[in-house]
């Protein structure tokens, strides 16, 4: 399951489909964006304007659709009054400042606004700590369980050769979601001597 290629090339869908995805299965979270899609143009002018019960019930096969619903429209409000429609003038900022400025709006966080920057920078340039990639850095000892999002992002740039940053990040990424899962991990994976999880699963056995 792949999300729509518009996504990659519209930073506020990326933002809505961002919200969708959160707490949510992939196919579910695409199952949302596109019944939110039948009904509205994503568009912040439109979901600004449009009632939080007929989002609700477009994203409703997502999960979490009552936070998710006025979370929508929340931040279509906010980015036509902060950038008036238009985010990919604040992502034109030196990275730092855009983070900055994507951070002001209501329920994004770290995360949302690396996931923005790293559509307009590359995923070389800037690494998102999702799920995955929090899991597999703790997983394999590069930082201590109770590591938030900066120290583990921190971490994963030096452990990430910077020249093959977004392969080398999609790979790790893909091992997580594939292998490295959450529950019950197949613990016989290329880099399984590195892993501090691993390795200790392996003496166990």
């Amino acid at each position: 399951m792949e999300y729509p290629e518009e996504v990659s090339t519209d930073p506020f869908k990326s933002l809505i489909i961002t919200v969708l995805s959160q707490n949510t299965r992939e196919i579910n979270c695409v199952r949302a964006y596109e019944g939110l899609t039948t009904r509205f143009e994503v568009k912040p002018e439109v979901l600004a304007r449009a009632k939080t019960e007929e989002i609700k019930e477009a994203i409703r096969s997502g999960g979490l659709y009552n936070v998710k619903s006025q979370r929508i429209r929340e931040l279509s409000q906010a980015v036509l009054g902060k950038f008036g429609g238009d985010l990919s003038s604040v992502l034109a900022l030196p990275k730092e400042e855009a983070r900055k400025r994507l951070m002001e709006l209501p329920g994004v966080g770290k995360k949302t606004a690396d996931v923005l920057l790293a559509q307009r920078h590359s995923y070389a340039e800037v690494t998102v700590v999702d799920t995955q990639m929090e899991r597999i850095a703790k997983r394999l000892g590069l930082v201590k369980p109770v590591a938030k999002y900066e120290e583990i992002q921190k971490a994963l740039k030096i452990f990430i050769p910077w020249e093959k940053g977004e392969r080398t990040g999609g790979l790790l990424w893909l091992l997580a979601k594939y292998t490295c899962i959450a529950q019950n991990p197949k613990c016989e994976c290329a880099i399984v001597e590195s892993c501090d999880y691993g390795s200790k699963a392996k003496k166990k056995t």
